[in-house]
């Protein structure tokens, strides 16, 4: 299991097993986290039962909690407390029982993306790793098989090994400063408002579909008992239009498409930057990429001309959209 500040990601190890990504904000009340993990406990009772449970995490992060150390403890005293015996992944690359955490719990804090690396490591002896999820970008070097990232997202966030930007989360407040706007492509600057998300962009630019839109939309609150209508296109486009203080009606479609086009120029933009580092400072010549927004990953790697590997093309797209927790049970089976 993977659980994070916004999503609860749960898998197994065979391709064809059972694979889940369920959408879960700890933030707005942790007591849910008991009720995904029970659900996904009755749902393995009533089938084959459960051999090990294996667990990363990055939702101590979220705000309800005063310190990642209290965030730390709560999730795991959350699992262990509905499964018996979970073992968790720490920043050495190692599976640990509870009262391990209980000793030393920043250890086992934002271990997600090392799951996956780790499991890449195995596979693949040089390239960068690139998980582009609803949310952040994890960007990890891997020399002759060892991961080269630091190890806590304070210190990848300096070495750019952690964009916090995603595909569905992210404010196109903090990806964009300025738009090209008319005829004349004159700048004009954005509002700092939580108007749209960047979900919007690539459901205006057909990336992503209403299904993959899995987030509440910033004016969720306005669409109460019509949902289906909030998550539709012209909804998403009437978002984007806010973000220049205007409307559909006074800029139009074509204008808002050019602000979502924007919005992904700047993600990959940033993207390239962080793979060019590493490229120049270990010699690396190719990326290999999970997550949902893997097509902003080839976009970043055929531009600097290094080959590019999609785990959706191997794996599937719900593997790849969950691959820490898919790694975390690879990663378990070999565990003894």
């Amino acid at each position: 299991m993977d659980v994070g500040g916004a999503n609860t990601k749960v898998a197994t190890p065979d391709g064809d097993g059972f694979i889940d990504t369920i959408y879960a904000p700890l933030w707005k009340n942790e007591l849910i986290l008991s009720d995904v993990l029970s659900a996904v406990k009755q749902k393995f009772e009533r089938g084959e039962g459960i051999e090990a449970v294996g667990v990363v995490m990055t939702g101590e992060l979220c705000d309800c909690f005063e310190t990642k150390r209290e965030g730390v403890l709560y999730i795991k005293k959350a699992v262990s407390d509905t499964f018996t015996d979970a073992k968790f992944f720490n920043q050495t690359c190692t599976f640990k029982n509870g009262s391990y955490v209980d000793k030393d719990p920043l250890s086992f804090a934002s271990t997600n993306w090392l799951a996956s690396a780790k499991l890449i490591a195995e596979q693949y002896g040089d390239a960068i790793f690139v998980d582009i999820g609803s949310t952040t970008t994890d960007v990890i070097p891997i020399i002759g098989g060892e991961i080269k990232a630091k190890r806590t997202d304070l210190e990848r966030l300096k070495s750019g090994e952690l964009i916090y930007s995603g595909i569905l989360r992210t404010n196109v407040a903090t990806v964009l400063k300025k738009v090209a706007m008319g005829s004349e492509g004159a700048g004009c600057s954005i509002s700092s408002e939580l108007f749209a998300i960047t979900a919007d962009a690539y459901f205006v630019l057909g990336y992503i579909t209403a299904d993959d839109y899995s987030c509440e939309s910033p004016d969720s609150y306005a669409f109460a008992g019509r949902e289906k209508e909030g998550l539709s296109r012209i909804s998403a486009m009437r978002r984007l239009s806010r973000v220049v203080c205007s409307d559909l009606e006074e800029i139009g479609e074509d204008s808002v498409i050019g602000i979502a086009e924007q919005v992904k120029k700047a993600q990959v933009e940033e993207l390239v930057a962080s793979m060019t580092r590493l490229k120049e400072k270990y010699g690396l010549k190719m990326a290999i990429s999970a997550g949902i927004g893997d097509f902003i990953a080839k976009e970043a790697a055929d531009s600097l001309n290094i080959q590019f590997i999609s785990l959706s093309s191997i794996y599937g797209k719900k593997i790849s959209a969950a691959f820490p927790a898919y790694s975390v049970a690879k990663l378990l089976e070999t565990f003894s």
